[in-house]
C-alpha cells in the first residue's frame, strides 16, 4: 500500500519522499510506528489521540526498552548506530505530546505554532524540540529527550490523577 506524506510531514528527520511504501507485514502498534512515523496522524486509521489512557502507556514503555540500547550506542560512541533508534522516538515523543492533549499531529513543518498552543506540556519545549529535531543524533538530543519523555510522564501521572478527582 502506498502512503501519501503531506507536505506538512515532509521534514528532517522524518520524511523527504511524498508517498511512501506501506509494507504489508507490519501488524502490532510499535511496528507500525517504527516504520512509517506519524502513520496514525496522517491516516487516522485508529486515532489514538482519542485513547490516550490506551496508547501513552505503550508508548511510555517502549521508551523505557529503547532508551537502554541508546545510551549503549552513545557509550560506545557510536551515534549512527542510534540514528534510526532516535528517528523513531523523536516522532514517538511528538506523538505522546500531542496525543497528551487529545490532539492528533497536524504537521511537523510549523511545530513552534503547535506545541504553543498545547495546554500540557513541559518547559521550554518548542525551543527543546526545536534543537533535538536539528540535532537528533548527536548525544546531547538523547539526554534532552530523555528528560523531556520523564517530564511527560509526570504530567501525564498528573493528568490521570486530575481526571479521576473529578
Amino acid at each position: 500500500m502506498i502512503i501519501l506524506v503531506p507536505k506538512a510531514f515532509r521534514v528532517f528527520p522524518f520524511y523527504e519522499e511524498s508517498t511512501i511504501e506501506f509494507p504489508s507485514t507490519l501488524a502490532t502498534f510499535k511496528d507500525i510506528c517504527q516504520e512509517v512515523p506519524f502513520y496514525y496522524d496522517i491516516t487516522g486509521n485508529i486515532r489514538p489521540w482519542e485513547q490516550k489512557h490506551d496508547f501513552l502507556p505503550i508508548m511510555f514503555q517502549w521508551w523505557c526498552e529503547e532508551e537502554m540500547q541508546l545510551a549503549k550506542y552513545y557509550k560506545q560512541r557510536n551515534p549512527l548506530a542510534a540514528k534510526e533508534m532516535m528517528r523513531t522516538m523523536l516522532a514517538v515523543f511528538i506523538d505522546s505530546l500531542f496525543w497528551l492533549n487529545d490532539r492528533k499531529v497536524d504537521g511537523i513543518d510549523d511545530l513552534q505554532h503547535s506545541v504553543n498552543s498545547l495546554i500540557h506540556k513541559p518547559v521550554n519545549s518548542v525551543e527543546r524540540l526545536h534543537y533535538l529535531l536539528s540535532e537528533p543524533n548527536r548525544y546531547h538530543t538523547f539526554v534532552q529527550l530523555k528528560a523531556l519523555f520523564s517530564e511527560l510522564r509526570k504530567l501525564y501521572a498528573k493528568m490521570k490523577v486530575m481526571e479521576k478527582g473529578q
